[in-house]
């Protein structure tokens, strides 16, 4: 009894001096600090070096989220400082917290990260499933998934909004120079981006580094919305590289390697047949709907239990 009662004592305390807005700002001198401790603690290479780009304070507590980007092409690294600034440790769980909310949480922030300047979409942003999908259309097993997606039915795809992001592998001859020739058409018309995206990936077998851009300029000269010769000047005055080096920091930063990789509210999923696409979708939409809201399939399953029931018996539920 007399420990918690410490330990309450202790809490309270704490919060008192570190209130919202009250916690003890992250200064220069301390960034350099943690970086060139981390650095160390870490043995970063000769010629590598850390950059601390996000400080901010989790709780009230003044626990802090010290988030590092290496010079080196690398996942980001995050560790916590604990309020008394003297301990660095890998995770915090708040114990008030109830773990299925936290856990959401997390997901919404990665969710979130994912989905953050995204500039190729398909699907009402109001949609209840947000998929992220990093692939490269060079890539068979990417071919395969749009392969699959297109198996999905027009009420399934209502529900979903797709995220469409970049990551061209270097084992790949034509990779790059389909990702920067789709960047630039979707700079003029997104719609046009995903014709071309089921073209390329229809016609994966028979494209070349030699015959990608003749092919794909052929194929785009019958979209009325697309100007053919300012596609050719965005691919000679590269003005596709920011966004193409968005999409592939974003990979570098959270770990991403292969493709496809797929996210699904904030879950990465694997997907390797319509049936397996479809149990992730029905998985997300339960479990990240809100509490006082079933999902649309559990809805639709109470709904057919009342219609073989009597009136009283449905509102008695």
């Amino acid at each position: 009894m007399r420990s918690r009662r410490t330990r309450a004592a202790y809490l309270f305390l704490l919060a008192q001096t570190c209130l919202a807005g009250q916690c003890r700002p992250i200064t220069s001198q301390d960034g350099a600090r943690f970086e060139a401790f981390v650095g160390a603690w870490y043995r970063i290479g000769t010629g590598q070096h850390l950059t601390l780009i996000d400080s901010t304070s989790v709780d009230a507590f003044c626990y802090r989220k010290l988030v590092f980007r290496s010079s080196a092409p690398a996942p980001l690294l995050t560790l916590y400082l604990t309020p008394d600034g003297k301990h660095l440790v890998t995770g915090v769980m708040d114990m008030t917290v109830d773990p299925v909310i936290a856990q959401r949480k997390l997901r919404q922030e990665l969710a979130d990260k994912l989905s953050s300047r995204a500039s190729v979409t398909n699907g009402p942003d109001s949609a209840p499933l947000k998929m992220v999908v990093f692939s490269d259309f060079q890539c068979p097993y990417c071919k395969q998934f749009a392969e699959t997606m297109q198996q999905l039915t027009p009420d399934e795809r209502a529900r979903l909004q797709i995220i469409y992001r970049q990551l061209p592998l270097s084992m790949h001859p034509w990779a790059r120079d389909a990702a920067a020739l789709t960047t630039c058409v979707a700079l003029q018309d997104k719609s046009a981006f995903w014709k071309l995206h089921d073209f390329l990936f229809a016609h994966q077998q028979e494209l070349s580094k030699e015959t990608l851009r003749d092919k794909a300029i052929d194929f785009l000269s019958q979209e009325a919305s697309i100007d053919t010769t300012a596609v050719s000047a965005c691919l000679s005055h590269r003005s596709f590289e920011d966004h193409l080096h968005q999409d592939e920091q974003l990979a570098i930063d959270l770990g991403i390697r292969s493709t496809p990789s797929v996210f699904l509210n904030g879950r990465r999923i694997a997907v390797r047949s319509i049936d397996d696409l479809r149990n992730a979708l029905h998985t997300a939409e339960k479990e990240d709907a809100p509490p006082d809201q079933p999902s649309p399939k559990a809805a639709n399953e109470n709904s057919t239990a009342c219609l073989r029931q009597s009136d009283a018996q449905c509102r008695t539920k």
